[in-house]
């Protein structure tokens, strides 16, 4: 099992955070605003990672992109989920 708390390992990366898509479905009792995110980096994420970003976190959504150009560096696009609510 994966912990996700304050004592878990954590590393530093660079990257471009970009907004996809808000939704706010309807469930009773809740206000839920689901915000998916993209972020491109030249770091390897896993699908079972969590990002942080701005004091905020963000759940890997599915397996991460991989584009590997010749010549240069691979390049990563991961989809990430906010909750709120």
């Amino acid at each position: 099992m994966l912990e996700y708390g304050p004592d878990s390992p954590r590393r530093e990366i660079r990257g471009y955070m970009q907004p996809v898509t808000s939704d706010e479905p309807v469930e009773p009792g809740r206000q839920p605003v689901i915000t998916t995110w993209r972020l491109f980096t030249f770091s390897p994420v896993g699908a079972r990672e969590r990002v942080e970003w701005k004091a905020r976190p963000y759940r890997v959504d599915g397996e991460p992109e991989a584009w590997e150009p010749r010549p240069g560096r691979a390049r990563y696009w991961v989809r990430l989920i906010e909750v709120e609510g």
